[in-house]
């Protein structure tokens, strides 16, 4: 079971070395509910999970496996919360009502009030996709009515 949760806070990690697999994972929740023959582990209440120097919190975090390859892990919250401090000393905050980790696509999904804040800029639309492999991160929806907001820092502006 914790090894799925290593799998999960890895994947979702930018610039992260090999080793931080084999960090210390720490799962804090007030109820856990493990089902072995369906793969699938549930925390609730004030949920956080911890390894190195990235955080995830939510009201509830679902993890999903099958044959012991982590599938899926959906975190909710008001709002879920990613954190990590980036090799550069600054911080990649994220958050939404629900996050979703597509193991098999190695893609971050925020949807629901999806907020990215990262070196001075920020990123808000109801769906941002953040690809874990190409580092490429997706904002909005061609088909959807909402528009999506970036608000660029300049980095002359920052320094000030």
């Amino acid at each position: 079971m914790l090894s799925l949760c290593a799998l999960a806070m890895t994947a979702i990690a930018e610039n992260k070395p090999a080793s931080s697999a084999n960090a210390p994972i720490h799962i804090y929740a007030n109820h856990m509910r493990y089902d072995i023959q369906k793969g699938i582990s549930t925390y609730t209440g004030k949920v956080r999970v911890t390894q190195n120097n990235i955080e995830l919190t939510g009201d509830k975090v679902i993890a999903i496996q099958k044959d012991q390859v982590l599938k899926k892990i959906t975190v909710t919250g008001s709002p879920a919360v990613y954190r990590q401090l980036s090799e550069d000393g600054k911080y990649i905050n994220a958050q939404s009502l629900q996050m979703e980790y597509q193991a098999w696509k190695n893609m971050l999904v925020l949807t629901k009030q999806a907020r990215l804040e990262q070196a001075g800029s920020v990123m808000a639309s109801e769906q941002i996709r953040y690809d874990t492999i190409n580092k490429v991160v997706i904002a909005g929806d061609d088909k959807a009515d909402k528009r999506v907001n970036i608000t660029i820092t300049p980095e002359n502006i920052k320094k000030q």
